[in-house]
Parts: C-alpha cells; structure tokens; sequence
C-alpha cells in the first residue's frame, strides 16, 4: 500500500487530509474495471496513431476519376437508342497544376432505318500551371467554348456571344494583366442524349488582352478573325471595353465597342451606382444591323436604354426597372421594325418567419414603326403572392390580373397558381401543384389548367426514388380541348462502395395534335436512361508550407547544419555535420536536421521567405555570430539553397 498526504488551507486554519490510494492488492484485482458502453460499437473513434497512418498512406494530391455507361431509348414516332461510355479524370499536380479530363464515346440511331452513327468528344484541362511568381496558365484542348475577359464580353444588358470549337485555349493570368489565346474549328454538339462534337464550317482565331490601368481604372481588348461559314461571311472583329470604380466597387461605369471589318458597329455604356440602401444600374446602347462577332452574331439592329434600382433591407425588399428599345434602326423595307416599352416593379415583404408576402407591377407596349408591320400589343398585369408555413407545410398562392389589347382587340386574362410542401415524414418528401390560366376577349383566346405532384422516398441509405406526375387541359379557339399528360419515374441506388446506378423513365401523352396523323389523333413519347457509374476519389491536400505572399506557383528550401571549425562560411572535409537541428520557415514551419545535416521544406509557396535556428538547442560551444534570420527565395519549380555554418561562440 502507498498512502499521500496533504494540507488544505482554509481561512487560516490548516486541516490534515490524508487520501489513501490503493495500488496493490487483492482489492484492485477483485474490482470491476469501467467500461465505456456506447450505444453504437462501430461509432468509436480512430485511435490517433491508425488515424495518422490512414492520413500518410493517402498520396499527396487529391485524384479522381469515373467511368459511366449510359443506355438511352425513345420511342414515339420512329424508334431510337443510344449506348454510351463517359470518362472523367481530375488530379491535383503540385508542378503542373490541375489536371481534368472528360471523353463520351456514344454509339446510337433510328432502328426504322437500321443506322447507328458513332459520334464523341473530349476535353483536356489544366488549371493553375505556374508560368513564374507572377503568371500562371490555363490551358484548354479538345471541345471548347471560345472564351475572353468578363470585362469585354459581359455587361448588364448586352453579352458577346462565345462559339462551340474543337481547339486549343490558352489563358495566362498575372497579377495585373490577362492574356487569351482561342484556335479552333466551327462546330456543334449532337441534339442526342449522349452529346458528341461536330465539325461544321469555319475556323475561328482570336487573341484578347487586359491589364488594370491605375488604382480605378481596368481596359481590355479582343481580336477575333473568322473564316467563311453558311451563316457569316469570312471577317475579323475587335471588342474593346473600359472600366472605372472605386475601390469598395459602389461605383462602376464601363464603356465597350465593337467594330467588324464590314464597317459595322456597335456601342454601349453602363454604369452601376449604389447609394445609401439603393443599388442603380443603367444604361445606352447602339448596335447596328448586321454587326459580326464570331459565327453568331450579337444582339444587332436595336438601340435604347436602361434603368434598374433595387433596395434591399432585412425584411424588405423592392425593385424597379425600365426598357426603351427601337429596332429596324436603320428603316429598312424588308425588315420589322417596333418601339418596344417595358417597365415593372416588385416588391416582397417577409411579415414574419412563417410569412411572406409580395406583388408586381408590369406593363409591357410594342408599337410598329416602320418596315415590314408587326401587331400592335400592350399588356399590364398585376400580380401578388402569399406564403405561409403551416404544421401540414408550407403553402404559397399566387394570383395574377392582365389587361391585354392587340391590334384593336381588347381582352382581359387571370391565373391562380397554389403550391403546397406536404410535411409528411423525414424520408418522404411531397409536392402539389394547381394551376389555372385563361385569356379571354382575343381571338386567340385560351384556358389552360393543370394538377402536378412531385413525390420522393429515401429508403434507406443509399437508395432513394422520386416520382412525376402532371396532368393539364388546354382548351384554344383555334384547335379546341387537348389534353396532355407527362409522368416519370427515377430510381438512385448506391449498391455498392464507389458505384451507383440509376434509371429515370418518362411517358409524355398529348392528345389531338396538330399535324399527326396517328389514327386518334395523339402523340406518345416514351424516354428510357440508364445509367450504371463508377466511380473514385483519393489522395490528400497538398500540405503547403511558408507563408503566403499572393505569388504563384511552388517550390522548395534546402539546406545544411554543420560545424564551421575554421569560420569561413564553408564546408570544408572534415568537418562535422549537426545532426537534430530544428530549423524554422517563416518563425511556423520546422525540419529537423538529419544524419547528413541536411533539411528540406517543400512544397513551399514561391516569393520571399526567412529560416532561422532554434538556437537554444545548439550544443555548447557551438552557435550563431548572427542570430537574424536569414532570407531566402523561393522560385517556381526550383530548390533554393541556405546553408547555417556554426561557430565557436566563446574564442
């Protein structure tokens, strides 16, 4: 037996407490030792050391990959199948940056006609690829959309259109400039649903360049030359745009311009401006009739302008806006030409946590003038909405009024649309539509009502299905009652580790269509996708080092501890290594010296860096003369050197 005692001071006064602790005996083998009881065995934890090991097994550098067969049918009309194979690939480099790959074979056609066309396509990515410090690169191969800055080809109200290539693509990044390189041919992707790249006609070139000008101020330009195709005559184009804003990105205004070699232009400015609790977009724009950009052209042969604000509080929210647009600018004969207003305001309003409520104001007018004649339209509309979570669930009604006139004819139209979340279980999800429409007073008149439910079970981990049902009636002037009924059935099961399966089967019925001359008149689709994958995923994040300094890329710092007998800085033959050394990178990264008295860290993050000594372990007499860290840089790709000779600090 061992006994342990101690005092205990309280409020002066000392009181001996003697705790008697039993180390050896039979009482201590008689006791029942204490057990965890967990609920759930299996839950218990990893012990650390397994856990770690685990963690070093997994190589550095997240990989992953899939392989996917797909079997399509249709049959409504003519019969149709499709077989497929897709392939991806995904690996993080440490050198070479991230690299994707995605490649579909597909094998399929009509059976009426005993033809099965083979088609497929491929795309090879790499993302990040370190050029140097400052640069790095994304290159793109294979089935592509032809891509340039943001800057120039996206705004609020127009967009520059991109084309579908089968190509190269290069985009080189800096710190202050952008750089995209497009090549390909003209091409399209089948209407099938196992897509594969087509070639069409045509070839596409185009060069484009960005670069901030200043603290506030960001300027770009795109080349583009394209080939002769059916739709384009052969042509070259050049977008260019301007940015200003401020700091916090309240205030933006750009400027953009696009000019083709056949003398056509266009022109258009925007401007973003936030005030108070107020958010201003705005705008002008001029494009001319067949203006060209690359094998589609953009949005041409209009003028006008724009105006949105939006105000955003806590439970409160409004927006407003407004269009003015001409087309036909030019009055040509032969084309339609119409001043077209638009303008609306919503609002919302979160009463509570279980309620919300909003409506909106629109009024939308199309006036002729000039060229070949258009109807005449103006439509308003009010609508408003409500919803409301309940114990059942969450309910939301939507009612909607319009004034309609066309062309002389003036009518009137409703909808009422109620959709309810059904709280039914955990694992069972469930939804509801209803729906009804009509316009009236128009020659065009029409009623149209629908009923869809939308239903989901899980089973079991793993295992879950879903199902569609909708049923809708549409009664028109023109072509009289049809009915129209659309159900599917999905099935998703993970069957075993790293593989799953599913099937989705849809039935679309609509009755007494228009031009089919089956014997009732009506027209059935059949779809059919199975799909059976597998796929995974391994590796870890790279566990970079150093501290980051915003530059590209990777690298690593070596070097050696050793004992500098005769001072000079150098390691001479014979002289001794420091084995067991930590070293630091940037005073929070540590190696310790090995039996070479050598250290490496790596990967570490490019651009300047220090190492230092913990100098409190080197061994008597032996130190440093200068206790400083030492600098050191670190380039992409490459090894940087630091040596540490230590010296006799008591001569």
């Amino acid at each position: 037996m061992r006994f342990a005692c101690s005092h205990l001071s309280v409020t002066g006064s000392v009181l001996p407490a003697c705790i008697l602790i039993l180390i050896y005996g039979q009482a201590a083998a008689a006791a029942e030792a204490y057990l965890d009881r967990l609920i759930n065995p299996d839950a218990a934890a990893v012990p650390e050391e397994e856990f770690w090991r685990d963690e070093e097994a997994e190589p550095e550098g997240r990989r992953f990959y899939s392989l996917e067969y797909q079997h399509y049918q249709q049959d409504d009309i003519e019969r149709s199948s499709e077989n497929g194979v897709l392939l991806t690939w995904r690996r993080e480099t440490l050198d070479y940056g991230d690299l994707s790959l995605e490649a579909a074979v597909r094998n399929g056609g009509e059976e009426t006609i005993t033809r099965h066309e083979k088609s497929g396509q491929f795309t090879f990515r790499q993302r990040a690829f370190a050029l140097d410090e400052s640069h790095d690169m994304d290159n793109t191969a294979g089935v592509l959309r032809s891509q340039s800055d943001a800057l120039i080809s996206s705004s609020f109200r127009l967009n520059l259109p991109s084309s579908l290539l089968g190509g190269v693509q290069t985009h080189i990044r800096g710190q202050q400039s952008d750089l995209f390189l497009n090549a390909g041919r003209i091409g399209r992707l089948d209407p099938t649903q196992i897509q594969g790249f087509e070639d069409t006609e045509g070839e596409l070139f185009s060069l484009g360049y960005s670069r901030s000008l200043g603290r506030n101020w960001r300027g770009g330009t795109h080349l583009v030359h394209m080939t002769e195709t059916q739709e384009v005559s052969e042509h070259e184009s050049l977008a260019t745009a301007l940015e200003y804003s401020t700091p916090d990105r309240r205030q933006r205004y750009q400027g953009h311009l696009l000019l083709d070699s056949e003398g056509n232009n266009g022109i258009w400015l925007d401007g973003d401006t936030g005030i108070s609790l107020w958010r201003h977009r705005y705008g002008l724009f001029r494009m001319e009739p067949d203006l060209l950009w690359t094998d589609t052209s953009p949005t041409d042969d209009q003028q006008g302008g724009y105006w949105r604000t939006e105000m955003a509080r806590l439970r409160f929210n409004l927006t407003a806006g407004l269009d003015l647009t001409q087309t036909n600018i030019d009055n040509r004969d032969d084309r339609s030409g119409v001043d077209l207003y638009n303008a609306y305001i919503n609002g919302n309003w979160r009463k509570s946590s279980r309620a919300t409520l909003g409506s909106s104001l629109s009024a939308h007018t199309s006036e002729p003038r000039n060229g070949i004649r258009v109807e005449q339209a103006r439509d308003y509309s009010l609508s408003g909405y409500i919803a409301r979570r309940f114990p059942i669930g969450t309910s939301r009604l939507e009612l909607t009024a319009s004034r309609l006139d066309r062309d002389g004819e003036s009518g009137h139209g409703y909808s009422i649309i109620w959709d309810q979340e059904w709280n039914i279980a955990s694992d069972l999800s469930l939804s509801s539509t209803l729906s009804h429409a009509a316009e009236n007073g128009l020659s065009d008149a029409s009623d149209i009502s629908t009923a869809a439910i939308l239903l989901r079970h899980e089973l079991n981990t793993g295992l879950y299905w879903n199902a569609d049902v909708s049923y809708s009636v549409v009664d028109t002037e023109q072509y009289g009652t049809r009915n129209n009924i659309f159900t599917s059935l999905s099935l998703y099961w993970d069957f075993l580790p790293d593989w799953n399966a599913s099937l989705r089967a849809t039935h679309n019925r609509l009755d007494d269509v228009p031009g089919i001359t089956t014997p009732d008149g009506s027209e059935d689709e059949t779809t059919l996708l199975l799909s059976v994958r597998y796929s995974h995923g391994s590796g870890r994040p790279v566990a970079v080092m150093g501290q980051q300094g915003g530059s590209k890329g990777y690298g690593e710092i070596g070097g050696q501890v050793f004992y500098d007998a005769n001072g000079d800085g150098v390691r001479q033959a014979g002289e001794a290594v420091a084995k067991g050394i930590v070293v630091y990178l940037d005073r929070r990264y540590e190696a310790v010296t090995d039996s070479q008295g050598g250290f490496t860290f790596a990967p570490v993050v490019t651009g300047p860096h220090e190492l230092s000594l913990a100098v409190e372990d080197l061994p008597l007499p032996w130190g440093l003369l200068d206790e400083t860290p030492r600098p050191a840089s670190v380039t992409v790709r490459e090894r940087g050197e630091v040596n540490f000779p230590l010296q006799q600090i008591n001569q």
